[in-house]
């Protein structure tokens, strides 16, 4: 894939939450690039820091959070490029669903029960000036056909407690397309869908990139969708990226501790190791992630890592390069006896 200029840079990205325990340091130095075109995977466990990096894109996080440093660099095609992190709320709302577009966690709650699901899709192109209320009821039967809906005319006078949860998801993609976004922010589309609906929910986005060229910001904590659906895979872990790379690259050969125990957990993955259909006992990680109210010294992973000597409890680890010419990096200073030790 051609790289042009990316629609999205993500510059040193620090996020502060002020609670009662202390300032948590939810989002510590994230950087990373999105072309047109690119699908990126955002890989990690709950509470990781993947869902604030998304809202903070969006203007969306809540009032005790706040960006303390770094910037989110916004340049569409034909457009001039704006700081998302500092953008005053009015141009915030003009990106938000016209040149960014989401689609949250859980669209049973997402969607407004006493609206129909045609004026959802509706009101966000009436709102960024893409038509009028009579031809944007048109265009959303039309979204509705796009994203798999059968009959669209009829189903866009449907309420959300009318559709299944498959459905549900669909009309929230197709509200975050409506108005053509550079940049689509996928935050767990997948979550509670049963494994086809999954596939057919990942075809759509796939076919949605081809189309149009948008790029895809992919939010998951399931690793096994990872190679198969994105380009590249960022994977964080107590806010931080340990490590990013080709999808490809870092699924076959991860060079953080994190990313591999994460890879090792999978089921999938040990699949004919007794040499039947049966599933060995499948490997756990230990303890658990760090107070972020209290990071502790160095690595933010020793303290569960088997690889950990003493060098990894201070400092800073930076991100280190494994392999410049295919943008793979870990943030872990031992990551050269790990390429001595085959995946299963």
């Amino acid at each position: 894939m051609a790289m042009s200029r990316p629609v999205l840079s993500v510059e040193g990205l620090n996020i502060h939450f002020h609670t009662r325990r202390g300032v948590v340091h939810a989002v510590d130095d994230v950087t990373f690039d999105i072309h047109p075109g690119e699908i990126v995977a955002l890989v990690g466990e709950s509470g990781s820091g993947k869902s604030v990096t998304s809202l903070s894109m969006m203007g969306l996080l809540p009032r005790i959070g706040h960006i303390t440093g770094g910037r989110l660099l916004f340049q569409p095609d034909g457009q001039a490029p704006v700081d998302l992190a500092r953008a005053p709320e009015r141009d915030l709302r003009r990106v938000r669903g016209g040149g960014i577009g989401m689609i949250f966690q859980e669209p049973m709650t997402s969607l407004n029960p006493a609206m129909t699901v045609g004026e959802q899709i509706a009101e966000g192109l009436v709102l960024h000036g893409q038509a009028d209320s009579h031809a944007a009821m048109a265009r959303a039967a039309d979204l509705l056909a796009a994203v798999g809906i059968t009959d669209p005319h009829k189903r866009v006078g449907s309420y959300p407690h009318q559709m299944s949860g498959g459905m549900r998801q669909r009309v929230m993609i197709a509200i975050a397309i409506a108005c053509r976004p550079a940049l689509l922010i996928a935050d767990e589309p997948t979550t509670a869908l049963d494994v086809t609906t999954q596939a057919q929910i990942l075809d759509i986005l796939k076919r949605l990139r081809h189309d149009t060229g948008m790029a895809v910001l992919f939010i998951t904590h399931n690793l096994s969708l990872v190679e198969a659906f994105a380009d590249r895979v960022m994977v964080m872990y107590a806010g931080q990226v340990v490590e990013c790379g080709r999808a490809a690259d870092v699924m076959a050969a991860p060079r953080h501790p994190y990313a591999r125990a994460l890879l090792d957990c999978l089921p999938v993955r040990h699949l004919g190791a007794l040499g039947t259909d049966a599933l060995p006992e499948l490997p756990t990680i230990r303890g658990h992630p760090p107070d972020l109210a209290h990071r502790p010294a160095g690595c933010a992973f020793a303290t569960r890592c088997d690889m950990a000597g003493s060098a990894c409890r201070v400092g800073h680890p930076d991100l280190q390069v494994v392999d410049a010419a295919r943008g793979h990096a870990t943030r872990c200073i031992a990551w050269r006896d790990m390429a001595t030790v085959a995946c299963p």
